[in-house]
């Protein structure tokens, strides 16, 4: 990936994960070309796009589905890596909150520490 040329959108393109970065190089890239405007401005609008379709992109937080005896379970973890030891070998995926939330809990729900 090439670095940013604005230092804020560097920053914050940092904190993307790796199919977030590659969505933002994209579209970088087409705003870059198709609209014809400076690289630096492109990528601004890029953040911005997928800021737009991604809006929790960057709060570090990654939502997990943990299928236990059948059960789904639905997780919250700032360390991914942790909460897969935690559980083990099981089948797991990364989701985006609003659309769990929406999907699976009807527009809110309670969280519990395990």
């Amino acid at each position: 990936m090439n670095t940013p040329m604005n230092a804020l959108v560097s920053d914050m393109v940092n904190l993307l994960d790796e199919r977030l970065r590659e969505d933002f190089e994209e579209r970088a890239g087409i705003i870059e070309f198709d609209a014809e405007l400076p690289r630096d401005h492109a990528e601004c609008l890029a953040l911005l796009d997928v800021l737009h379709r991604h809006p929790s992109a960057l709060c570090d937080v990654t939502v997990l589905r943990v299928a236990l005896n059948g059960t789904d379970f639905w997780i919250l973890a700032t360390d991914p890596d942790l909460a897969r030891q935690h559980f083990g070998d099981v089948e797991s995926g990364v989701f985006d909150l609003k659309d769990v939330v929406n999907q699976q809990f009807n527009g809110f729900a309670i969280l519990k520490a395990i």
